[in-house]
């Protein structure tokens, strides 16, 4: 669940949002997993407001600071330098694979089918 929450009726409608969700997942015969989900407010705001946690089913939902979706990671701010970070990370793992196999003389058409 992603929440962008300017006031308090907002929040509100956000919560009802929630609930009507979760019935229509019960009336439809469908379990929600609340320990897989996750909830994230995006605030530009300085002075964040402390939201508590929603409930499903008794369950409170883990609010976190940032998450993967489709493969781009995004946080709280919607800035993309955790992103950045993890993308130029896997890069330089799989650089520095390919610098020692070409140390080892590896043909380069099996380096470059190594990088697909």
């Amino acid at each position: 669940m992603l929440a962008l929450l300017n006031d308090f009726a907002s929040y509100q409608s956000y919560l009802s949002s929630v609930v009507r969700f979760s019935s229509w997942c019960s009336n439809n015969f469908l379990h929600l997993n609340v320990s897989k989900t996750k909830e994230m407010c995006i605030d530009f705001r300085r002075n964040r407001t402390v939201i508590s946690p929603v409930v499903i089913n008794g369950e409170p939902v883990e609010q976190v600071d940032s998450f993967k979706y489709l493969g781009v990671i995004l946080d709280e701010k919607l800035s993309f330098t955790e992103h950045v970070t993890a993308v130029q990370k896997k890069s330089q793992q799989r650089l520095h694979v390919l610098r020692k196999l070409r140390a080892f003389f590896v043909d380069p058409l099996l380096l470059l089918r190594l990088l697909a």
